[in-house]
């Protein structure tokens, strides 16, 4: 095969793929809706299962899968006899069948090592037909009439001959071309009775619905690209603003202008009356100039600011046609990525069906909702919860069928998916049983012996409370682990997932009757509204959903308990907590002002309240991971670039209130070590590189300034008074060489501490720089956050 037959085959085969992971899930929902039927199918079901095996087995044959191909075949023919009502299959049978689902789904992941193979479940069917099938497994059963399926190329000599007999022999071409008439051909008419007679005609679904696949990676760059523009977008907005201030000062520039130039003609009007033989006629010359050059200022001016305000009129008209443009652009983007709520709901089907088997527990599905539309994303962040509580439902909460008939309940337990719409941007998805529910007690006392709880503690916790200690990693209360549960990880991965989704978990539950687990999560995986605040330097972003008020509390009306301050919401006792101490930077105390703005964030049954320097404002934002560089930093989720362009970090709730709660239990101290000392200028050009310089220095406890390149770096010294530089050297405009030599250069600069932290690292480079005057040379390349600290305060000692 040629390079170009290997491109084209492997294309091939990753359609192929595509199309069998489909055929699959359809296949698989339609062999449980027909098992749940019992006695009475959907003749239209078995039709749709039989069809969808055929094309299976058509599309396995073309990249040469003869093991499924072999598989479908054997389905096929058991579906065709169901088809007739000539085969029922029992429970067993249809564990059989779903077997041979995995076998196919083991050779379409490449997983064929894995049980059960193909092989042994094509024996198997074809045992099955030999068994308890009196007809020959091999051969179909037709209709009276015909022996076997019309072939299309027998179609088509009927057709012909048939048109033979119409036309006469010595005919005339020419009267086709001037015949103003038709003959009505029905072919159709010799397939009656036939089961395949409409795949001769077939036109895929496909075509017909005017569809076409793209793949997941490309819709995730559109969506990317769709963000971007929204990000330029607001950055348009944020110029735009800054121009219409700049018109305001005009208002200021013209009193002024109107001060100067009255007294200037109240100065012309006393010489004009006076003996002008005793004036320079140079100075009453000077001073008519003057008139005449603020007059021709004053039209100027006004024609530049009616034409920059004119201009600024036409670029936010500008703005707002981009703005609706990228609006409807967005949300067709986003639009295309949501898919049905069901497209995951199969292989859950599929999960209870196992599960329950394998536990001896009679269980069945109930679903609501799933024609439901959400971002594709969040489906696939969904699963893993989704197997998570339907497991738990399985194993901790459905009673065993004799329990269940003793306890009044019928014989089968149930599990309920419900999805509904929560609000304009977010759906529920709501997960019950009914079965035993939670014991609060055993949960306590599992958290005791565990250690999450003291004696005292549980005894403050009431039943709606405990109930939360569910989640928490390690806490079961199965005694014995099994390969379904009994580790206690499954609801604290439940947590942690939807969090990180923006979403929020609920629980509820009444002994003996069973569970509710409530996910509020958003519809679509995009922009975030947050809160944009600011605590020493340093700028964050809160989710808004997870702030449930903002308050501003005199200093000297906070309630202190222990030393640490509280605040009283509806009832409810919380501590306020630095957002500087709880994101563990140095915390340099509030500003003086007469009052500080506090934050009350919740997530689930935790509360906590942030008090910050500075809020700023609601905004739209773009939530951007931070790279592997970043990822052990803690109560972190991301980064966005607001629009005035500056960096701010995304705060993650859920690990801040845990923070913020371990904190509140802690006797807030005096720090003494505490000074004026230890202000470092970072200069960098990379965000992610000045990101952990700057996390890095402010938990060792420096207070931290940023520059983006040497050239601000260089402005800011003489406005700003640091300590210490941490620079980067390869920056655009100015280099750390360069601006190590000018502060070298520069008498009030030129003692200061400069350490050079860069990727070059040749001997010539680390000369370059202790030769232009840089105190101490890190590489990047072997780059350690404790020798960076380390450096620092050797040099600052």
């Amino acid at each position: 095969m040629t390079n170009q037959d290997d491109e084209f085959f492997a294309c091939l085969l990753a359609t192929f793929r595509e199309d069998a992971e489909e055929l699959l899930t359809e296949i698989t929902a339609g062999l449980i809706k027909l098992e749940q039927a019992e006695d009475n199918p959907d003749p239209g079901l078995i039709e749709d299962v039989f069809r969808k095996t055929h094309s299976l087995k058509g599309a396995a044959r073309a990249v040469n899968f003869r093991e499924i191909e072999s598989v479908c075949l054997n389905l096929e023919n058991i579906f065709s006899l169901m088809k007739k009502n000539e085969f029922k299959a029992t429970a067993a049978e249809f564990d059989l069948f779903h077997d041979a689902i995995k076998s196919i789904r083991n050779v379409v992941s490449e997983n064929e090592l894995k049980s059960p193979h193909p092989a042994e479940i094509t024996k198997s069917l074809r045992d099955l037909l030999a068994n308890n099938i009196k007809e020959s497994a091999e051969k179909r059963q037709y209709p009276s009439g015909f022996s076997e399926p019309i072939k299309k190329t027998q179609v088509y000599e009927r057709f012909f001959s048939e048109v033979k007999k119409i036309i006469p022999q010595d005919h005339d071409p020419s009267i086709f071309a001037s015949s103003g008439s038709f003959i009505e051909i029905k072919p159709a008419e010799y397939l009656k009775g036939q089961d395949n007679y409409s795949e001769i005609y077939h036109t895929s679904d496909s075509q017909e619905s005017g569809t076409v696949r793209i793949a997941a990676k490309k819709l995730d760059r559109l969506i990317e690209g769709s963000e971007e523009l929204l990000s330029t977008r607001l950055f348009l907005t944020h110029r735009i603003q800054e121009l219409e201030e700049i018109i305001s000062r005009f208002s200021l520039w013209k009193w002024n202008h109107s001060l100067v130039f009255n007294d200037l003609h109240l100065i012309r009007e006393n010489i004009s009356g006076t003996n002008r033989v005793s004036i320079p006629p140079e100075l009453i010359l000077f001073l008519e100039r003057i008139m005449d050059f603020l007059i021709y200022d004053r039209e100027f001016v006004t024609s530049l600011q009616h034409d920059l305000s004119s201009h600024i009129h036409e670029t936010d008209h500008d703005r707002l046609a981009l703005e609706a443009s990228t609006t409807e652009i967005a949300d067709l983007i986003h639009d295309a990525v949501l898919v049905p709520v069901s497209s995951i709901l199969v292989p859950i089907n599929g999960q209870i069906r196992e599960s329950s088997r394998r536990l001896g527990k009679e269980v069945d599905l109930k679903t609501e909702g799933e024609e439901i539309e959400i971002d594709r994303r969040i489906l696939d962040m969904l699963k893993v919860p989704l197997m998570h509580l339907v497991n738990n439902c399985i194993d901790h909460g459905i009673e065993y069928p004799d329990q269940r008939v003793s306890l009044g309940k019928p014989q089968r337990g149930t599990i309920s998916i419900k999805i509904s719409p929560h609000s304009g941007s977010k759906v529920e998805v709501t997960i019950s049983d009914d079965g035993w529910g939670i014991d609060c007690q055993a949960i306590r006392e599992n958290a005791r012996e565990k250690g999450f709880l003291t004696s005292e503690q549980d005894r403050a916790l009431d039943d709606d409370e405990s109930i939360w200690l569910i989640f928490k990693s390690g806490l079961t209360t199965r005694p014995e682990i099994t390969d379904i549960s009994g580790r206690g990880l499954g609801l604290a991965i439940v947590e942690d997932t939807i969090a990180r989704m923006g979403g929020n978990v609920l629980v509820s539950s009444e002994l003996g009757k069973g569970t509710v687990f409530s996910l509020i999560l958003p519809i679509r995986l995009a922009t975030l509204r947050g809160l944009v605040v600011r605590t020493g330097i340093s700028v964050y972003v809160i989710p808004i959903q997870q702030i449930v008020q903002v308050i501003r509390i005199q200093t000297n009306s906070l309630k202190s308990t222990d030393q640490r301050p509280t605040v009283q919401y509806k009832g409810e006792t919380i501590p306020i907590i630095r957002l500087a101490e709880a994101l563990g930077s140095k915390d340099f105390g509030p500003p003086d002002i007469p009052d500080i703005p506090i934050i009350i964030i919740a997530y689930g049954a935790g509360k906590i309240a942030c008090s910050v320097d500075e809020i700023s404002q609601v905004q739209e934002i773009i939530v951007r991971p931070l790279g592997s560089q970043l990822r052990w930093v803690k109560r972190i989720t991301g980064a966005s670039i607001l629009a005035d362009g500056k960096l701010a970090l995304v705060l993650d709730p859920p690990e801040l209130i845990q923070e913020g709660l371990r904190l509140s239990t802690q006797v807030k101290t005096p720090d003494i070590s505490l000074s004026k000392s230890g202000r470092v200028l970072i200069v960098e050009d990379s965000v992610t590189s000045r990101a952990l310089l700057q996390n890095t220095l402010e938990r060792a406890g420096f207070q931290v300034f940023t520059a983006t390149d040497g050239m601000e770096a260089f402005s800011m010294l003489h406005e700003l008074e640091v300590d210490i530089i941490v620079s980067d050297v390869d920056m655009p405009r100015m280099n750390g060489f360069t601006l190590t030599e000018k502060i070298r250069k520069d008498e009030q600069l030129s003692s200061l501490p400069i350490i050079l932290v860069t990727a070059l690292d040749s001997k010539e480079d680390r000369e370059h720089g202790l030769s232009s005057g840089a105190n101490a040379y890190i590489k990047k390349g072997n780059f350690e956050k404790s020798e960076l600290v380390r450096t620092v305060r050797n040099l600052l000692s």
